[in-house]
């Protein structure tokens, strides 16, 4: 199995060597602990150093104060953020009808430029909200890729794989392949973007399409992004047809010998978590998703107790119209408690984890989610203000989860890059995006 998912290039554009002190810090490099003060040392976009401030090196160039919170930015496992173009569309369908009755159509009308200005505005409120990398699943994902690197994004980009009457104007499967062939060569060695594959589902794609997915995967060490028992009837067909569940289907086909990434698995049986557990899969769970749509809840903290890495998911914006992990993370946590009737089955310093070093994990990136030595500079700094009170240190996590929200995010960097100041994108016009996506998604509507 591949051991982590592609990623490339180095941090010789980012700053020189800068410390950071802080009121509070949270480096996610074990378990959740708020360290107060604290101070991250960043050289060249890569952190050098961090920790509690009297445990601090010696240090003899530039200093910034910062007041609040500091932590790692978070981490979306799994998301199609163009789909703001298409926010609110099919309100109130399951999940079947809302891709084939709504989305479907709308999106065989996309265009290359559409994608790029719903890419750019996606990526401003991803960043807005604390969001430093996500793990991306659309079409033309060449200019997802690029609106993405140019708002100052790091995004995981799975071009996708998917057939239908809808979606001709993708081309053939066998097309879709060859494209993201020339993708991976493109962003290779890039600092912000990494490619991998996107096969749809197991329900949607043929059987021989699957298999030439994990056939490029092995041959070019890319790792697969795939939707995965989202809906109660999803694996009907597969069973029907090979007697089998849709993991066990995928093991079947070799895909789990790859590096796999899957969204959503509501509806996993205890032999399916066994198996993905084996296999090392990854889980991206998407809560507020599976609520709007009611497709169930998933069996989190089944698959954790298994060994299965799972990160926190936004989904995409019309499958959930907001591309907020403060929101997503309160879910996880209720949902758990809910489907398992114990108060204490998930804390709040597990869905932390969830969005931040676990979900790094999910994607095979150790080098994201935690400030520690070697990792990657991407961080987030919160207003505690209007979070407390704080009796005990670990009061703070428990704020941060139950009362944080986009609005106390003050900045963000990537890769040791100011891309957030004063609680704005630094590095997208954001109110000619919203009159580009406006424009354009009242086009694709009136198509319908």
């Amino acid at each position: 199995m591949e051991s982590s998912i592609p990623h490339h290039g180095s941090c010789n554009g980012g700053p020189a060597l800068i410390r950071y002190t802080v009121d509070h810090l949270i480096t996610m490099a074990g378990d959740p602990e708020v360290l107060s003060p604290g101070v991250v040392d960043v050289d060249g976009g890569r952190v050098v150093w961090a920790g509690a401030e009297p445990d601090a090196p010696r240090h003899e160039g530039p200093v910034e104060r910062l007041a609040g919170l500091l932590m790692p930015g978070f981490v979306n496992t799994h998301a199609h953020s163009p789909m703001v173009l298409l926010r609110g569309a099919g309100e109130g369908l399951p999940v079947d009808r809302w891709l084939t009755e709504v989305m479907w159509p709308r999106e065989g009308r996309l265009s290359a430029e559409d994608v790029w200005w719903g890419m750019t505005l996606g990526a401003a409120e991803l960043l807005g909200n604390g969001i430093t990398t996500s793990h991306e699943h659309y079409f033309f994902a060449d200019a997802a890729a690029e609106a993405a690197a140019a708002a100052g994004l790091r995004a995981v980009v799975t071009a996708p794989v998917l057939v239908g009457a809808d979606l001709a104007r993708f081309g053939t499967w066998e097309e879709q392949l060859e494209g993201i062939e020339d993708l991976v060569d493109r962003y290779a060695g890039h600092d912000l973007i990494s490619v991998g594959l996107g096969p749809h589902a197991a329900y949607s794609l043929p059987e021989e399409a699957l298999r030439a997915v994990v056939e490029l995967g092995r041959r070019r060490g890319l790792h697969i992004q795939i939707h995965v028992a989202e809906g109660r009837h999803e694996g009907d067909v597969i069973a029907e047809k090979y007697g089998m569940t849709v993991p066990a289907y995928l093991e079947w086909l070799g895909m789990l010998d790859c590096r796999v990434v899957a969204a959503h698995c509501v509806w996993l049986t205890e032999e399916d978590i066994a198996l993905f557990a084996r296999h090392e899969v990854g889980v991206a769970h998407c809560p507020m998703s599976n609520g709007k749509h009611a497709s169930g809840i998933a069996p989190v903290t089944d698959m954790r107790a298994a060994g299965i890495p799972v990160g926190i998911a936004t989904d995409g914006p019309s499958s959930h119209d907001r591309l907020d992990l403060f929101e997503e993370m309160r879910a996880a946590l209720r949902y758990a408690r809910l489907r398992s009737g114990d108060a204490g089955a998930m804390t709040p310093a597990d869905v932390l984890t969830m969005t931040t070093r676990e979900a790094a994990d999910v994607l095979g990136r150790p080098d994201l989610g935690r400030l520690a030595p070697g990792a990657r500079a991407d961080m987030m700094l919160i207003d505690t203000a209007p979070l407390g009170p704080v009796i005990e240190p670990s009061d703070l996590i428990t704020h941060v989860v139950y009362s944080g929200t986009p609005a106390l995010v003050r900045s963000v960097w990537v890769e040791g890059r100011q891309v957030v100041a004063d609680g704005r994108p630094t590095t997208v016009d954001v109110d000619a995006a919203r009159r580009e996506v406006a424009t354009r998604a009242a086009r694709l509507a009136a198509e319908t």
